[in-house]
């Protein structure tokens, strides 16, 4: 019986009895009935076999009786037959004894139980008078002469006694024929009884097979048809009506079940959909809203929609001063703010970090505008977290619907590129414009060309010479990084190197300009060039990457350079980004005895207190204030006033951008340490930079302290 399961309350149903007690009961039942069966026919083959055990033993005994009865009666004849063809008081005395013999044999034979039954009695009674009278006719035989004067002939005696016993064993054979008749109907009797009861079993079984498929296996079917059922979503589900306990308990254990896992789907469902934190809609369900809007504006044939995404400025100094959980806070506090100032058919949803986005629906250019402003506005008031009065800005991104993209994605990506323009230039509002994206696109085939030249070894290394402005000689290179693309030309670092920040390629292109530096400064010094130190740019990323110094001091070894020889140069902001990583980083780097260089000084912002705490060796003013200095004395002051810093310090001072010789002279003057720029030397390939060691002036008289490690080893790769 079957019902829905709108029938299957979860309330407990009446108390039904179990499936366990009503099959031990029938198990105890069928148990006891084998049990006494098996009794029974035990006890009825122990009398069968005790029976015939017994008659078999009495008929053997009769047997040998009537054997040795049979023997004793040919001896009789036989001494008989002696007499009379020599008669003889000794042939006569063996024909007596021989007949005792018989009589006692006779007696042994009528002794035993089996002819003692008045069946048996009747009918060898006969045999019982021949043998009684055996002596008597013995004696009238051998009597000397006959009183008659005929001697009576022993055949008839013999032939009657002869006839007797084939009776008595024909009697033996007809009771053993009985015993085999009556083991065969015994042994017929077991075997039905078995039959009777196999059948009986089995009959049990059919019915304890059917009890089983009503109670048991029709009710897991239908509770497994159920879960398959709701496994592919059906709502109609048929559960069994309980008939046991077991079943009753499968039934609730199901829907309660599903009840748990319909809320459990619904919480997930919610939560794939959602963000934890602000309960908004996630980028799925924006997605999903978006394609719904499109769908609906395409059923009209009129109407457009919008969508803005917004990132916010300076949140992440907030987490990074404050704390995730303050921040934290100003994201709740502005998902309220957002969720009051929109309309009810309007979406909010948080995309990830402090990336927002609102999707207007039946709006123009105007209209979307106008609104974004207003959120913007939001904006103005502080947000007040854990007793702090916190300020932000944001960037948003527009773009519209069917103006400027036609599927959920596209407006999404297209939004993204207007929020990254408005980001970047600090309009605050920027709507999508085609072109700006062309230059998006460009940048993602420019990190797919740049990775295929890291690995293809594109890429080239030009060398700036550098002097010591006290002596006027050489002093070292500055390694700079070139890209020569093959169907664009020359891709300039400014261009390349913020592509290659965003997609995580600095790691490698780092690693590549290290390796190929330490091989050439490793190749120079081995030809007596006497190359001095050589510089290498490092990204803030770099700062950031655990693995920087086992990296450096792997390839310093792998090409036997002393470590002072490399020089490292950073810049203030690279520093500035996570100040204490940065500062272990570099404090790494100066155990191995690499050269520590601030680049571009003066252009960033970082505090003197904290300038004075890092493990560095050189300060290297931007070429900016060096280019000017002759023309401008406010550049000539920050210049001396850097130099006398840095000496005060005890830091040596490297200029940059040096394109004439009053600049040069004017250095000298300032105690300039060493200087580099166009007026020396542009930078040069590696081939023309060992043609300058060897003819520029600057490098007359130049001594370089060649270490005994400081050697190639060109069987060792020179890229990753």
């Amino acid at each position: 019986m079957k019902r829905t399961e709108n029938s299957a309350s979860p309330l407990r149903l009446a108390r039904l009895s179990s499936l366990r007690s009503r099959y031990l009961a029938a198990t105890l039942a069928l148990a006891t009935l084998l049990t006494a069966c098996a009794l029974m026919m035990q006890q009825y083959i122990s009398t069968v076999r005790s029976e015939r055990t017994l008659s078999i033993e009495i008929r053997q005994q009769a047997s040998q009786h009537s054997r040795r009865l049979r023997e004793a009666v040919l001896e009789v004849e036989h001494t008989l037959n002696i007499y009379l063809s020599m008669p003889g008081a000794a042939q006569r005395h063996a024909v007596h004894q021989a007949a005792d013999m018989a009589r006692t044999r006779h007696q042994q034979l009528f002794a035993l139980p089996w002819l003692h039954s008045p069946e048996q009695s009747e009918k060898f009674a006969p045999l019982a008078l021949e043998l009684q009278g055996l002596h008597s006719r013995l004696d009238h035989l051998m009597e000397e002469p006959p009183p008659s004067g005929t001697r009576p002939s022993p055949g008839s005696i013999f032939t009657t006694l002869r006839q007797q016993l084939q009776q008595l064993d024909q009697a033996l054979e007809d009771s053993a024929t009985d015993e085999v008749s009556f083991l065969q109907r015994a042994s017929s009797n077991v075997i039905g009884s078995i039959w009777l009861l196999s059948l009986g079993v089995l009959m049990l079984m059919l019915l304890g097979f059917f009890l089983f498929q009503h109670y048991v296996l029709g009710p897991i079917s239908l509770v497994s048809r159920a879960l398959r059922d709701e496994a592919h979503g059906k709502r109609d589900l048929v559960l069994p009506l309980p008939a046991t306990a077991e079943t009753q308990h499968l039934v609730e254990a199901f829907t309660e079940m599903r009840r748990q896992v319909t809320e459990r789907q619904q919480a997930l469902e919610h939560q794939a959909m959602h963000d934890a934190l602000t309960s908004l809609p996630n980028r799925i369900l924006l997605q999903d809203r978006v394609q719904q809007a499109i769908h609906h504006l395409r059923r009209l044939g009129h109407g457009g929609l919008a969508l803005l995404i917004m990132d916010l400025d300076g949140f992440k100094e907030i987490n990074d001063t404050l704390g995730h959980p303050i921040g934290d806070g100003l994201l709740q506090q502005l998902a309220d703010r957002l969720q009051r100032e929109v309309r009810d058919s309007d979406t909010i949803a948080r995309l990830g970090g402090d990336e927002f986005a609102v999707l207007l629906e039946q709006v123009d250019e105007a209209e979307a505008r106008h609104m974004a402003s207003r959120i913007l506005h939001l904006l103005d008031q502080p947000f007040e977290v854990a007793g702090q009065s916190l300020y932000v800005s944001g960037s948003i991104g527009l773009a519209l619907y069917p103006l400027h993209a036609h599927t959920p994605q596209e407006l999404s990506r297209r939004a993204d590129v207007a929020m990254y323009v408005a980001k970047r230039e600090k309009t605050g509002i920027t709507l999508y414009d085609p072109a700006q994206d062309h230059y998006t696109l460009q940048r993602l085939a420019q990190a797919s060309d740049l990775r295929n030249a890291i690995s293809n070894e594109h890429l080239l290394l030009h060398f700036q010479p550098q002097i010591d402005l006290h002596s006027g000689v050489f002093s070292g290179v500055e390694a700079l990084l070139r890209w020569q693309h093959p169907q664009l030309g020359y891709i300039s670092p400014d261009d390349f190197i913020p592509v290659a920040e965003q997609t995580g390629l600095i790691r490698h292109l780092t690693y590549w300009v290290l390796d190929q530096s330490l091989a050439h400064i490793a190749a120079w010094s081995h030809k007596g060039l006497a190359p001095g130190s050589i510089a290498v740019n490092l990204s803030a990323y770099n700062l950031q990457d655990a693995d920087l110094t086992l990296e450096v001091a792997r390839l310093l070894k792998k090409w036997g350079v002393q470590p002072w020889r490399l020089v490292l140069e950073i810049t203030e902001s690279s520093m500035m980004a996570n100040p204490a990583r940065a500062l272990a980083t570099l404090e790494r780097l100066n155990d191995l005895g690499v050269q520590i260089a601030i680049d571009d000084f003066g252009t960033g912002y970082s505090s003197l207190s904290y300038l004075k705490r890092l493990p560095v060796d050189k300060l290297k003013i931007d070429k900016s204030f060096v280019m000017h200095m002759n023309e401008d004395d406010n550049d000539a002051m920050i210049v001396r006033s850097t130099i006398d810093l840095a000496h005060n310090l005890g830091l040596e001072v490297v200029a940059e951008g040096v394109e004439s010789h009053e600049a040069l002279e004017l250095l000298r003057i300032l105690d300039c340490d060493a200087a580099q720029g166009y007026f020396i030397s542009r930078p040069l390939p590696a081939a023309v930079l060992e043609e300058w060691l060897t003819s520029s002036d600057y490098c007359q008289g130049h001594q370089d302290a060649r270490g005994p490690d400081d050697a190639p080893e060109p069987d060792l790769p020179t890229t990753h």
